[in-house]
């Protein structure tokens, strides 16, 4: 999975961003076009939820069809509850739906039939396994995919311009607070 957040522009300089003093936006055209798509954000306790975790134990013990074992798993790697545990920050109540995360995960096909969702402690364990086996199927976007790029400082900037080849509109200074 790869996650995007949904911010434009003239929105950031308001924005407490999560992860990061950089950024690269890609245009919205490309992120369609690669089947990305916005997280479903649901309440923990609310009836959607509930109904996701009942679809989840039913497919852990085998008693739905092997047709709808796939589909469960792809609704669960769009869905995300509105407010948890950020180990990032360690904050017990963070607002995730702040982050307008929009996700892609390949399909079966996109990543030589590895599996497309893995238990964390099993990844934590092999991590080098899990990527090693990923790395020959990048997510890929070029020059003419990005929007924009935001830098910390105006050496980095013209740096970024002189080595891309981006416009100078492309490359701009980030505005954003930087959650720490």
């Amino acid at each position: 999975m790869v996650s995007f957040s949904d911010y434009n522009d003239e929105e950031l300089h308001t924005k407490i961003v999560t992860y990061g003093g950089y950024g690269i936006a890609i245009k919205k055209s490309w992120a369609v076009e690669h089947g990305l798509s916005p997280v479903n954000y649901v309440e923990k306790n609310s009836p959607v939820a509930q109904g996701l975790v009942s679809l989840l134990k039913a497919r852990q013990n085998k008693k739905i069809p092997s047709s709808l074992r796939l589909p469960i798993i792809q609704l669960k790697c769009f869905t995300k509850h509105v407010y948890g545990f950020n180990s990032k920050f360690n904050e017990p109540s963070f607002d995730f739906k702040a982050e307008n995360e929009w996700r892609f995960v390949p399909s079966l096909k996109q990543i030589g039939r590895n599996k497309i969702s893995e238990n964390f402690s099993t990844y934590d364990k092999n991590q080098q396994k899990y990527n090693k086996r990923l790395e020959k199927y990048p997510l890929r976007f070029s020059l003419t995919d990005i929007a924009f790029v935001y830098v910390k400082s105006e050496i980095e900037r013209n740096e970024i311009i002189t080595q891309t080849g981006l416009l100078a509109s492309q490359v701009k200074l980030r505005l954003w607070v930087e959650k720490t």
